[in-house]
């Protein structure tokens, strides 16, 4: 059975996370579990046996708490027969503790909400961010004002490097909930433009599923962010998926930001990014 993990603060950031990772856990019938990650700071003075105390008392109480805000959630969105499992993990600082606990659990997608951030939070990074640069398990960004709505479409935005290993992903996740796929490239000077209709009717027997191709020229006066946006605002997805470069030096990530991070920061619809590679 899949696992699909959604993390929470108890904020209201986080509940679209939340009815998100539930719709699609019952999708794909997998196992949801509620992952939160906290830390008790202990006063100098006290004892070990006092902090203890005092800590347990502090996670039960939060367990009670994050169990009702859940199931709230489960209530407004009508539902009665969504079964999650609450983990808590103590680590200072939640993003480490949440790779930290994927690393050491089998899991097939990660859920966060994302509020976008200002300049500063960019060059030091989010938590959501930090996740994608660093995350082996497929990171899905929901954006906080994110309203429940029928999934119908995805956007994949590719360089066209292993696009077919990574179409056989995506088909994996689009599949169980019946949404179209297209395939996005933007093709430099040099670039070969793909016949889209031979492109995609050899993809649909590769894949055993429908993929749109749309592959033009890019047009020089714009980032590739804003040719996506571009496209985004045409084609109305549901998601937007990017396939993420890891692997590239500190300096190339502040120079040349990941799109999949970078677009995290104002993004206004669902983003799943994977690790490329």
């Amino acid at each position: 059975m899949e696992t699909i993990i959604v993390t929470t603060d108890l904020s209201v950031n986080s509940k679209a996370a939340i009815r998100f990772a539930i719709n699609l856990a019952r999708a794909r019938k997998a196992q949801l579990i509620v992952l939160h990650i906290y830390h008790v700071l202990r006063p100098t003075i006290w004892s070990e046996n006092a902090y203890q105390v005092y800590k347990q008392s502090i996670i039960n109480q939060t367990e009670k708490d994050i169990t009702v805000f859940v199931k709230k959630i489960i209530n407004s969105m009508n539902l009665s027969d969504v079964n999650f499992r609450l983990i808590m993990k103590d680590h200072v600082d939640a993003t480490e503790g949440i790779l930290e606990f994927i690393a050491a659990h089998t899991c097939n997608y990660i859920c966060i909400g994302t509020r976008g951030a200002g300049a500063i939070k960019k060059i030091i990074g989010t938590h959501t961010s930090r996740l994608i640069i660093h995350s082996s398990v497929p990171v899905i960004c929901i954006p906080s004002g994110y309203r429940n709505r029928p999934f119908k479409r995805l956007l994949y935005a590719t360089d066209m490097n292993n696009y077919e290993a990574e179409l056989i992903r995506l088909v994996d996740f689009v599949r169980p909930l019946q949404a179209e796929l297209r395939m996005l490239h933007m093709a430099a000077e040099n670039e070969f433009i793909l016949d889209t209709a031979s492109a995609e009717e050899s993809l649909e027997k590769k894949m055993n599923y429908k993929v749109e191709v749309v592959n033009h020229q890019r047009n020089v006066l714009y980032s590739v962010l804003q040719e996506i946006n571009i496209e985004t605002k045409q084609y109305k997805p549901s998601m937007i998926a990017f396939f993420t470069h890891q692997n590239r030096s500190l300096l190339d990530k502040l120079i040349l930001p990941s799109n999949a991070a970078e677009f995290s920061f104002y993004s206004q619809i669902p983003m799943i990014s994977f690790k490329k590679g």
